[in-house]
């Protein structure tokens, strides 16, 4: 894959990632700093649905790690936590804009929503 799409992309999932905090924290202050992770897939074939398995696990990971929340602070941040780890993995993988990446994601959500 082009160097150039992969720098793209990966600045992409990182503001999303950050988006998607942003979102589920709800009101932040302008000097706040959202936190944010790096998701690399420079190493993968992410048109092969071997490679896209891989980058999906890496995003599912870095979306767990970025919205984490005191649930001392709210009761009700479970729910606000499955959004926010929702929203930054739907847009980590609208901007990788991966056929086989947005196949997996699709098919996870169909098996998430059926159980």
């Amino acid at each position: 894959m082009n160097t150039t799409i992969q720098t793209k992309l990966r600045a992409a999932i990182y503001c999303l990632c950050a988006a998607a905090s942003m979102n589920a924290l709800g009101a932040a202050s302008a000097a706040d700093t959202p936190p944010t992770r790096r998701v690399s897939y420079a190493d993968l074939d992410i048109s092969k649905p071997a490679g896209a398995k891989v980058l999906y696990r890496r995003i599912d990971a870095a979306a767990h790690q970025v919205c984490v929340f005191d649930a001392r602070m709210d009761p009700g941040i479970a729910q606000r936590q499955r959004a926010c780890i929702k929203q930054a993995i739907d847009n980590a993988v609208k901007s990788v804009n991966s056929a086989a990446l947005t196949e997996l994601h699709a098919a996870s959500v169909i098996h998430l929503a059926s159980q």
